[in-house]
């Protein structure tokens, strides 16, 4: 008996109904349909098992008969609301909600991994006859809805569109958040971070996804003094925007400060979001735990970077003892500061000397006074 799944891509979407072969914990064997599905493939492939639902090939039936909607999912998986999906990245997917009596919210950001891409068939309700994206005009300026992206294949020529064979005459009430619908929109804001320019700043951007504006810092963030892309991101924020940072040694290396940068982000009435360690903080829907979890992994950051510092002393502590750590070169030589110990006591001014040395005064002043 064939063993049928669905085959998703990495942002959850169904791709094709597979013959499983054989599954284990990490990968899976799988055949592609052919013809229809009436079909399999005669070669097999390997695919991640977090790819393949066991679901007899449910999930693909769905997609496929609106491929253009989708359910959002709350917390615990609980269907929440019906989407039209307008377009889908690794992080966010644009969509707009149902609201009821054949209307839809406009385009929202979504998280795409709390949305199930199965024709909002979880959502338990009937809608009206479903046209592609590019034929509905109930936007509320009365133009055309944005075709989707990458959401379905074109209906052929001649050919109708995928619709129910009735229209329903009745819908059910909706269970949408009000936030979905009802909350003014802001824009969606990235902070980057890197040690230095050699750094590459791909794997932040990958990880966060589309943004309206990015702001970026290329030095450490031992301190939170001297950050100017982090002040300008500050500054730029205004209320309901969102800040997505990577993950949050990113925004700080210590706790306190840490702390104080997310406080002077939601006074301004936005929120940050840590990707990597799926924290968000608001001026209102701030999560105790989420608060707890912070304060735990500022502390274990901290902790770490204590450790780190304590074993570079003692390794220069056991160089200087071997005799192999000489410190850093010297600004002004041995022969250079005899010479200026020299022109001081014949009366000249440490500044001309200093300037002359290419060091600053102080760096002159310390050197004289060893």
């Amino acid at each position: 008996m064939v063993r049928l799944g669905t085959l998703l891509d990495t942002v959850g979407r169904p791709e094709d109904r597979v013959e499983i072969i054989r599954k284990s914990k990490k990968t899976t064997r799988i055949r592609h349909s052919t013809n229809d599905g009436r079909s399999w493939s005669p070669t097999d492939q390997l695919v991640a098992t977090e790819l393949i639902l066991d679901d007899g090939g449910a999930r693909f039936e769905q997609h496929a008969q609106n491929p253009g909607h989708a359910t959002y999912l709350g917390l615990a998986g609980t269907p929440q609301a019906r989407l039209k999906i307008q377009r889908v990245y690794a992080v966010i997917t644009k969509a707009q909600a149902y609201l009821g009596d054949d209307s839809w919210s406009g385009v929202q950001d979504f998280s795409t991994r709390d949305i199930c891409f199965d024709g909002g068939a979880s959502i338990g309700w009937a809608i009206p006859t479903w046209h592609h994206p590019a034929e509905i005009t109930n936007e509320p300026d009365g133009q055309s809805s944005e075709p989707a992206e990458d959401v379905g294949e074109k209906q052929p020529q001649g050919e109708p569109a995928v619709a129910p064979t009735t229209t329903p005459t009745t819908q059910l009430a909706v269970p949408t958040p009000a936030a979905l619908v009802s909350a003014p929109k802001g824009q969606r804001f990235s902070y980057l971070r890197v040690s230095s320019t050699d750094q590459n700043l791909a794997r932040q951007r990958a990880m966060i996804g589309a943004v309206d504006k990015e702001f970026i810092d290329e030095l450490s963030a031992r301190s939170r003094a001297n950050r100017p892309g982090l002040d300008n991101c500050i500054d730029y924020l205004r209320d309901h925007d969102e800040l997505y940072v990577a993950s949050i040694d990113r925004l700080a290396r210590s706790l306190v400060d840490l702390r104080g940068i997310i406080d002077q982000i939601t006074a301004k009435g936005a929120s940050v979001h840590f990707l990597k360690e799926s924290l968000t903080f608001s001026r209102d829907s701030t999560d105790p735990r989420d608060t707890l979890m912070l304060s735990i992994l500022g502390s274990f950051a901290e902790f770490e970077r204590s450790i780190i510092r304590e074993r570079q002393a003692e390794g220069i502590a056991l160089a200087k003892k071997a005799g192999k750590y000489k410190g850093r070169k010297r600004a002004i030589s041995p022969e250079d500061l005899e010479k200026a110990r020299q022109r001081v006591a014949a009366g000249a001014s440490k500044v001309a000397i200093a300037k002359d040395l290419g060091v600053g005064r102080a760096t002159l002043y310390r050197a004289l006074a060893e």
